[in-house]
């Protein structure tokens, strides 16, 4: 599977309220750029694009309406005109720069940028998307004092690299100023290192590397460029798995490409989310501490989602609160890093509260503060916080397993991840030729509706409505069978 950029990038295009979408780094921001501009108008937005920096005349030309605008100023009227007419307009100051047969043109001020964003509404734009670094066409940077130059209004960060700087000495020539990256990754001072893939996400996770300019709340996405070869999306995919283990969301794309599509894949946390509030009514005793194996049916799925790929776990919980997590606790699972507990405290009213419980924690751990902004917890569960899709930390997907499918196997959590990695927003088993509600991934696009069920239900009226979006893994019905009365339980 591959998709497109802004499916990648979890771009909200929202008139009145626009993605300020910064590309630094190198390795291919120009690419990412006029590719992203490309897909929004396709889909119907009014885009802005500009840089801060510098740009080529080879590149300005990409362009179907070009803005000049004067120092400092906002020429407001004439790019209504051309967005009027294009749709897209580049917007670039009026300074030409040469350097040597390479003629360039200044870039805006940020405070221009920001006094576009502040006038978006006016101008019915749906997306603003900056060329905020420079790099000399070099596949890997490190910023100096001045650099990178990103607005305020920023609400998206993409630092780029190109992959095949991987392998490349630290030297003039081959790295954009390799003294400073030596410096930042604590390498002797000569030219004999040569770029690895953990050095390389080291430097892109950097307060003065890749994650230099980022104002805290800004959304940020790492894109690896120019994985367009095996061996290079190998070597991405091991920087993923490292920029992911420290909480942040990636991609690996061939923008230089011919392609629909250019993003091979995205990467970023997941969670797991253990659905163990209920009262076991039909059960006559609590599911969650019925045992298999002589394990707790809630220790086997924290072990399960853990085993099948999810970064961390939030286990919901309301009746036999005690109870469980002293089942939890007996097993090591409480007091560390990726098991949390989520208490439910409308379990009665159903499945669908524990969701919402579970959503709701999931957007507290990946807030800056640590605070959940106001989800609607209540049976009739509103609007979902517009401002949670541009959340900063925020997981990027989450999987739902209900504690009372025991056999339920690992592979297939890993396997969903997968489907979601690949491009699918949702994923879900099929067994006899039905698609399954449980276990099931979605990603957060799909959350403000998830989050309106209500009642005892689950996420599967969700997944049939969307049947036609699916991507599902087919597998033998007994893996997925639940135990909801005496008779299913089974002795082992």
């Amino acid at each position: 599977m591959a998709m497109l950029l802004a499916q990648a990038l979890g771009i909200q295009p929202d008139e009145g309220r626009p993605e300020v979408v910064a590309f630094t780094g190198a390795g291919g921001k120009s690419s990412a750029l006029f590719r992203l501009t490309t897909e929004l108008q396709a889909a119907g937005r009014r885009v802005v694009t500009t840089t801060t920096t510098r740009m080529a005349e080879t590149q300005i030309r990409q362009a179907p309406a070009v803005v000049s605008a004067p120092a400092g100023e906002l020429p407001e009227e004439a790019l209504r005109r051309a967005l009027d007419a294009h749709g897209q307009v580049l917007l670039i100051g009026r300074e030409t720069i040469e350097q040597g047969p390479v003629h360039k043109r200044a870039g805006v001020a940020p405070h221009v940028v920001d006094r576009l964003a502040a006038c978006a509404a006016d101008l019915g734009l749906g997306a603003i998307l900056v060329e905020a670094d420079g790099s000399h066409m070099l596949p890997a940077k490190a910023p100096a004092e001045h650099e990178p130059v990103v607005p305020a209004s920023t609400t998206l960060l993409v630092p780029v690299l190109g992959l095949d700087s991987v392998g490349q000495p630290l030297a003039a020539g081959r790295l954009h100023r390799p003294e400073i990256m030596r410096r930042l990754l604590n390498l002797p001072d000569d030219d004999s290192a040569r770029l690895t893939p953990e050095q390389a996400a080291r430097l892109l996770l950097h307060p003065a590397g890749g994650d230099k300019g980022r104002v805290q709340g800004t959304r940020r996405i790492f894109l690896l460029n120019k994985a367009d070869t095996s061996p290079r999306r190998a070597v991405g995919r091991l920087m993923a798995d490292a920029l992911t283990a420290s909480g942040a969301e990636s991609m690996l794309t061939h923008l230089q490409t011919e392609g629909d599509y250019p993003v091979n894949s995205r990467h970023g946390p997941v969670a797991a989310v253990i659905l163990a509030a209920g009262e076991s009514a039909r059960m006559g005793r609590p599911k969650q501490l019925l045992t298999l194996a002589g394990v707790p049916l809630v220790v086997r799925a924290v072990e399960t989602a853990l085993a099948g790929g999810a970064d961390w776990v939030a286990v919901v919980l309301g009746a036999y609160q005690a109870e469980v997590t002293a089942a939890l606790a007996d097993y090591g699972l409480l007091h560390t890093e990726r098991v949390d507990i989520v208490h439910n405290p409308r379990w009665p009213s159903g499945q669908a509260s524990s969701v919402a419980a579970g959503l709701a924690h999931i957007v507290r751990r990946g807030s800056p503060s640590g605070s959940s902004p106001d989800l609607p917890l209540t049976e009739s569960a509103g609007e979902f916080p517009w401002e949670f899709t541009r959340m900063e930390g925020t997981t990027r997907a989450a999987v739902f397993l209900p504690v009372d499918q025991p056999f339920a196997p690992a592979w297939l959590l890993r396997g969903l991840i997968r489907l979601w990695e690949g491009g699918a927003g949702l994923a879900a088993p099929r067994a006899n030729g039905e698609l399954r509600g449980a276990p099931a991934l979605f990603d957060r696009a799909y959350w403000p509706e998830l989050i309106k069920l209500t009642g005892d239900v689950g996420g599967r009226g969700l997944l049939r409505r969307h049947a036609d979006l699916v991507a599902s893994i087919t597998l033998d019905a007994e893996r997925l069978r639940d135990w909801d009365c005496p008779d299913d339980v089974v002795v082992l």
